[in-house]
């Protein structure tokens, strides 16, 4: 499938899901960090003309690509080229042109407010039409609360060291598909995390001489377990000692596990677990960047070739989380 034919397919699976953006949602510093982004306003107006409304959540959207603002809603439902995203004093303005209409040549201004949080979209189809507003809203005190309680906020979970991770998890907000780049807000349905396993095996084996008297089978104790039947060779084996003529062994594994229930465009959901065992932990530090910027950078090396990558902020707090093609953030981007 190409990329343009995978990301209309994800907008349209994102639509799908009928809920607003929220004012809080995102924050927008660079044209970038709008492309792969779907706004679902929550009230509309024309001034002099329609009075502000309300409007049901995806009755109106504007989903942004590199190339092309895609709008759904009324009259200016369509495909609109976009030549150019330049930055503003209000925010960001897309030079617009309607991909069969040639004619019909506008604009769409992105308001932010000084979190650099998206408040309002202004969209002007053509030269000859007005400019239409629509407004995000602020999030629901409930939901607010649900959510504050259940995602991982930027800045909140500590992670010293690389021995402190195992056992710890987190809950991402967005997700974002790289090649793509279609941007996915994340809903507590979801139930999307990621989680940090140690597996630790004692093993007790008979001594050889021992064992000439008796052929005994190996007695195991496990002390945790993984979620899949992968056999992976062990991240770390230590022998303890001997005891009562057997041998004593302790065998660590190492699991990343991310989990999240998707939703398909039939509207069917799949509950679905990616377990990668790690080998190794690469550590990597960028010494020019500062407290609250990503400046440390943790690889997990797994014997299938995948690749994780865990990003710290210079407090040793959990940023941005990586695994091939999806990029997971933390509330407060």
């Amino acid at each position: 499938m190409k990329i343009a034919q995978l990301l209309l397919a994800l907008l349209c699976a994102v639509q799908l899901q009928a809920q607003y953006t929220y004012i809080s949602d995102r924050r927008f510093f660079e044209p970038d960090d709008l492309v792969g982004y779907d706004f679902k306003p929550g009230m509309m107006e024309i001034p002099n003309e329609e009075a502000r409304t309300e409007i049901d959540a995806g009755e109106y959207s504007f989903g942004i690509t590199y190339s092309n603002l895609y709008v759904k809603g009324g009259k200016i439902q369509g495909v609109y080229n976009i030549n150019n995203i330049a930055p503003e004093e209000y925010g960001f303005k897309l030079a617009l042109m309607n991909a069969r209409d040639a004619r019909l040549q506008g604009h769409l201004k992105v308001v932010v407010n000084k979190h650099r949080m998206v408040e309002s979209l202004i969209f002007k189809r053509s030269p000859n039409e007005k400019e239409m507003i629509f407004y995000l809203l602020p999030i629901p005190t409930k939901v607010k609360e649900q959510e504050a309680a259940w995602f991982t906020d930027r800045g909140e979970l500590v992670i010293e060291h690389k021995d402190s991770l195992w056992s710890r998890h987190f809950r991402p907000f967005l997700r974002v598909h790289a090649t793509s780049k279609v941007q996915e807000r994340l809903r507590l349905k979801d139930s999307t995390s990621v989680r940090f396993l140690e597996v630790v095996t004692i093993e007790e084996k008979e001594s050889k001489k021992k064992k000439q008297k008796a052929d005994a089978a190996p007695d195991t104790t496990v002390i945790a377990t993984a979620t899949s039947a992968d056999t992976i060779p062990p991240a770390s084996t230590d022998t303890i000692g001997t005891t009562d003529g057997k041998k004593v062994k302790i065998i660590k594994e190492h699991f990343v596990i991310v989990r999240s229930i998707l939703t398909y465009e039939d509207g069917t959901k799949e509950d679905k677990s990616w377990q990668f065992p790690v080998k190794k932990i690469v550590e990597r530090e960028d010494e020019k960047a500062g407290l609250q910027e990503e400046k440390f950078q943790w690889e997990f090396v797994t014997d299938k070739g995948d690749k994780l990558f865990l990003y710290l902020n210079g407090d040793k707090t959990v940023s941005t989380f990586e695994v091939n093609d999806k990029i997971y953030l933390m509330r407060g981007f």
